[in-house]
């Protein structure tokens, strides 16, 4: 489903932008709006939003309590209804009913990048004023961290507090992480879409690291990972954060990739950030389909939180990349399992003997027995994703996980079902799954 609603979109886009360009009009504020419409409309599709969930998309302002901020919104996605402004059709809407926020440009020059980042980061940082205030407001509010807790996890190895308010019992360094994960998976997306500008990956990869760079010099405040936008596309290129929504970048070395790049359908990129906010925001299973593909996405901006001993803050490591390096690979790759050595699959196995849980100790046994050291199973195992350290314990992120053998004896595990059953249908592997569920 996916693939063909994002095929779709792409031909919607294409279509009318063809149709605008055949059109001499001089009068930018009037092609400015032609555009914005074009992207209004094309999200606003049945294939790309589910309807019966009170979706739309508009233009407009966004209020936080009783303030409307002065910045002007090219198209939102929004749940419910809002405010008309005058007799405009432009709507006013609160910050908490605002899904995605678009920016965007006919040309994503550099200029206009820096416009968009600046708008963009400013309601950004309204929302987490907002945020904040819920707690002034109710002493009592938890907002709902699962999907931040299970992001905190593949990215630290670690366990995440259960709840928002137990945010303070981890390290300095450990809490701007988490903090920035909640803010990732509850406030609105913001999406700069160009229509046209760079015309390689390494040009736009380049011009992102060179803005951030100068608002560091500028200011070296304000540049957190909330004040990164969530996608940046322009002529089939995107800069996507790996921010768990639903994209995540880990190396080899365990080192976060906050921002990672693709190439092909950046109308694909669209509805995969859109699809997944709308996933968590009703907490509702979206039409995926059988989403064979996955994006072969190269990481740009490593993202390390560090502490002093008052304070915390980011320290990024970009990654500048030639275009011959970066238009080299295929722009999807077939998704599959995560392929387990022995080693592995007996840590597995003494998971399932133990309720889900096995301590270092027992982990030692399991390398010597293998003659393997116990510090490269202990970061094969982390290298997963699919597991996390909780106290002198190991176990499995997931309350449920799957593990399946092929014909020649190789082990493949994953937390999806539904996907690991297309890829068995796909191969003509057996569905004869071993199944690690923990009870919570």
């Amino acid at each position: 489903m996916i693939e063909k609603a994002s095929e779709l979109l792409e031909q919607f886009i294409q279509i009318e932008t063809q149709a605008l360009d055949e059109i001499d009009m001089r009068h930018m504020p009037t092609l400015g709006s032609a555009y914005e419409e074009i992207t209004k409309q094309g999200i606003d599709q049945g294939f790309a939003i589910p309807k019966g969930l009170d979706l739309k998309v508009v233009s407009g302002f966004i209020s936080v309590g009783e303030e409307m901020l002065p910045q002007q919104i090219d198209g939102m996605l929004v749940c419910g209804e809002g405010k008309q402004y005058g007799r405009t059709q432009e709507y006013i809407y609160s910050i908490d009913q605002v899904l995605c926020i678009f920016e965007v440009k006919k040309t994503l020059n550099k200029a206009d990048y820096i416009d968009a980042f600046d708008h963009l980061r400013v309601i950004r940082k309204k929302y987490a004023e907002f945020f904040e205030s819920k707690f002034d407001e109710d002493p009592t509010f938890e907002p709902n961290v699962d999907a931040a807790r299970k992001h905190f996890s593949q990215i630290t190895g670690k366990d995440a507090p259960e709840k928002y308010s137990q945010i303070n019992n981890l390290s300095k360094s450990d809490g701007i992480l988490f903090y920035s994960l909640v803010q990732e998976t509850l406030a609105p997306l913001s999406i700069i879409q160009g229509y046209g500008g760079y015309t390689t990956e390494s040009g736009m990869r380049n011009a992102f690291l060179d803005i951030l760079s100068e608002k560091g010099e500028e200011s070296g405040e304000g540049l957190g990972i909330p004040s990164l936008p969530s996608l940046v596309t322009t002529n089939g290129f995107s800069i996507v954060k790996g921010n768990g929504v639903p994209f995540i970048g880990i190396n080899e070395d365990h080192e976060w990739a906050a921002l990672l790049s693709t190439k092909g359908n950046a109308a694909r990129i669209i509805l995969e950030v859109i699809w997944s906010k709308i996933s968590l925001y009703f907490d509702v299973a979206m039409p995926w389909g059988e989403d064979s593909d996955t994006e072969t996405a190269v990481p740009l901006l490593l993202a390390k939180p560090l502490e002093t001993e008052d304070s915390a803050g980011w320290c990024y490591s970009p990654i500048r990349l030639k275009e011959s390096d970066l238009s080299a690979r295929e722009s999807q790759q077939e998704w599959q399992p995560v392929e387990i050595s022995k080693d592995i699959k007996s840590v597995i196995h003494s998971m399932m003997v133990f309720g889900g849980y096995v301590d270092l100790d027992s982990i030692d046994e399991i390398a010597s027995s293998h003659e393997v050291k116990l510090d490269d199973l202990l970061k094969r195992l982390m290298n997963t994703l699919l597991f996390k350290q909780v106290g002198d314990y190991f176990r499995p992120i997931s309350s449920l996980l799957h593990m399946v053998t092929d014909s020649e004896d190789h082990d493949f595990i994953s937390s999806s079902r539904e996907r690991l059953d297309n890829w068995c249908e796909r191969r003509g592997i057996e569905k004869s799954y071993v199944n690690l569920i923990i009870m919570e």
